[in-house]
């Protein structure tokens, strides 16, 4: 019986090895038919340095040459490509400084995240970093904040402070530290409606104005005043929200006195009001206005003075108040100057009686809702008068045509009352849209 199956097995048994061959074959055929072998290139996969500590203690700090990256020519079945990051991230390239020659150059190893990938499946190049040992130097900057977003309805961001204090000690090396022009934690405030404790990272930028990269951000080192190291640069941002005030009236002295016989009747401002935020505290103290510093000095004036001021100076003099982002600190001032007895009445632009106002004509009047009237008192005893005692008419016989107009306006006064001065409104006189649609169609060939 064991003579029948050992003469079976070893029956024919070049024929039977060449069948397992071409069984094998056919195998390898299909399975590379539907997972071939491919070939993918990762382009700028960072290198790491390691142990940089080797030449630390010699003063020393690595600035590697070129990019810092390397690309890798990856080849493996299409069904292991697959799995892997297109941006290389897959992959970790290391350059140990302990490894470092002569020549300043280190060999790069790599590995990746798919153990699927061995190293004799990848080609790296370069295949070696070189470096620079540069001096090691540090210097300290002063961290400002800056913020994104807005706070809630009714608040803005009064002051912002770092926790680990405004100073940041920053070491690496020398010719990374000369292009280090400013330190910045960005926090975002969106949406906040207290006092809040923000963490941020910190921003470096270059004096180009532009932000450093990663790469060279792993190669510098920060601390704060007390030298305690800032763990992946990382500092808190104290954030205080003041409130908003709205509508507050802007109110501004004069100093001096104006020529005997005239006196300061008016002080308009533009704008009238101004909106600011500030603490609690603050927003009380500004009672029903905000007082400008800045005086306007009226000596010996006999007719309006004009000025513009700045509200920085006041400003300046207060503590927790300052005005909303993104208003215009300078207000245009006038001070009106009249003689003792005038009086300057704002009579409404329907109370004035129109004459000759000419069809199919559109006008617009400017002023558009009152017309000043500066009127004089003959006698300063008298009653004080009043809008309704003055009858104002206007001619309009001048507007038929188009164009613009600066037309007399007649002034009926009391008696023992005269002008102090001439009143004009200006009169803009245009076609209605039928009338031009009319003439357009008559002149039509």
């Amino acid at each position: 019986m064991g003579h029948k199956i050992m003469h079976a097995l070893f029956n024919n048994l070049g024929l039977k090895i060449v069948s397992l061959v071409i069984a094998f074959v056919i195998w390898l055929l299909v399975s590379n038919a539907d997972n071939p072998t491919r070939t993918i290139l990762y382009s700028n996969v960072p290198i790491t340095i390691v142990n940089q500590d080797s030449v630390a203690d010699i003063g020393k700090v690595v600035e590697p040459e070129g990019s810092g990256t390397v690309t890798l020519r990856v080849t493996d079945r299409r069904s292991v490509l697959q799995t892997l990051a297109r941006n290389g991230s897959d992959f970790y390239v290391e350059a140990d400084m302990e490894n470092l020659n002569e020549m300043n150059t280190v060999p790069l190893t790599v590995s990746c995240s798919n153990p699927s990938v061995t190293w004799d499946k990848i080609q790296m190049m370069p295949s070696s970093l070189k470096v620079i040992l540069e001096n090691k130097v540090e210097q300290t900057f002063v961290a400002s904040v800056s913020t994104e977003g807005a706070p809630a309805g009714g608040y803005e961001v009064g002051s912002t402070s770092v926790e680990e204090g405004k100073n940041i000690v920053i070491a690496g090396p020398e010719s990374l530290m000369r292009i280090i022009n400013q330190v910045v934690a960005p926090v975002n405030v969106a949406g906040l409606e207290a006092d809040s404790t923000l963490s941020s990272t910190l921003r470096v930028y270059d004096k180009n104005g532009s932000v450093l990269t990663d790469a060279q951000m792993s190669r510098l080192e920060f601390k704060n005043e007390s030298g305690t190291v800032l763990t992946d640069h990382m500092v808190t941002v104290n954030v205080d929200l003041w409130k908003i005030r709205t509508d507050l009236p802007i109110i501004v002295r004069t100093a001096g006195t104006p020529m005997w016989g005239y006196r300061v009747s008016e002080i308009d401002t533009i704008p009238a009001s101004i909106s600011v935020s500030g603490t609690d505290e603050a927003l009380a103290g500004l009672g029903d206005g905000f007082e400008v510093v800045d005086e306007i000095d009226v000596s010996g004036a006999r007719e309006a003075i004009t000025a513009e001021i700045d509200l920085t100076d006041t400003l300046s003099e207060m503590t927790g108040i300052k005005l909303i982002a993104g208003a215009d600190p300078t207000v245009q001032v006038e001070v009106l100057i009249e003689q003792n007895g005038d009086v300057t009445l704002e009579v409404p632009l329907s109370a004035i009686s129109l004459s000759s106002r000419p069809e199919n004509m559109t006008l617009v009047f400017t002023p558009a809702d009152v017309l000043p009237v500066s009127v004089h008192a003959l006698d300063e005893s008298g009653e004080r008068l009043v809008q309704e005692q003055i009858r104002l008419s206007l001619d309009l016989s001048q507007c038929a045509n188009e164009g613009s107009y600066e037309l007399p306006v007649e002034v009926e006064l009391p008696f023992g009352y005269e002008l102090a001065s001439p009143v004009t409104i200006k009169v803009s006189s245009s076609k209605t849209e039928k009338q031009s649609e009319v003439e357009e169609q008559i002149s039509a060939p």
